[in-house]
């Protein structure tokens, strides 16, 4: 599982960082542009930080999921605010998983090769990940999209209304807080579906035959 930190672009470089804890390279050497998905984000959307408001960026958890991503692995990342750069502008930093099917993300990638800036952030999005405290709904709510068994097309944790790519989400958010669970849908296979089809068919069948002999009138022969 190649796992790596996606860093703070603290100076607003055109390179965005990526470690694996020990060696910094630039991001585009780990995950291709060519290969990043459509709708990749390698932070917290701006509109998300907006519903949060600046009391609650530091409990903002932004996490995507793109199954089937590329040679049959599945691409899963999730940011968090990491404080401010120099012109106040809201920095972040996220992890970055590479999968196999059915693999799933563990949280214990060093960080002892970044910044001491960085460190802190990273320490504690690691410990938020590794076992997350009961009211910590956005912690639950990146291992619960990770944890999802069955997934067609990409999601997040939460959902994205200004969002150009479309993406299933499990929970809404209002007022800083995740409010409202959805549910991720799975498509019905058309064989799956036939036989249902079928099923449904014949339930209607027999119904109509029990009706029909309830509401004949009973015969009495006498002896």
């Amino acid at each position: 599982m190649p796992a790596y930190w996606i860093l703070p672009n603290r100076d607003q470089s055109d390179d965005i960082l990526a470690s694996d804890g020990e060696k910094i390279v630039p991001l585009r050497q780990v995950l291709e542009p060519r290969l990043r998905p459509e709708g990749f984000s390698h932070g917290v959307p701006a509109e998300l930080l907006e519903k949060c408001g600046p009391e609650r960026y530091a409990e903002a958890l932004f996490a995507q999921r793109f199954p089937e991503w590329h040679g049959g692995k599945e691409l899963f990342s999730v940011s968090t605010p990491a404080g401010l750069d120099s012109s106040g502008r809201v920095v972040h930093l996220g992890m970055l998983f590479i999968l196999e099917p059915h693999e799933l993300p563990r949280f214990d990638l060093p960080y002892a090769g970044l910044s001491k800036q960085d460190q802190p952030h990273a320490r504690a999005l690691i410990r938020r990940m590794a076992a997350p405290q009961r009211g910590d709904s956005w912690a639950q709510s990146v291992r619960e999209l990770g944890e999802l068994a069955s997934l067609r097309g990409p999601a997040t944790n939460v959902e994205l209304q200004r969002s150009a790519v479309p993406f299933h989400s499990l929970h809404g958010l209002r007022d800083g807080r995740l409010t409202q669970k959805f549910t991720i849908r799975s498509k019905v296979r058309p064989r799956s579906a036939i036989l249902l089809i079928l099923l449904a068919a014949v339930g209607v069948g027999l119904c109509e035959r029990a009706c029909q002999h309830s509401s004949r009138p009973l015969v009495f022969v006498e002896r």
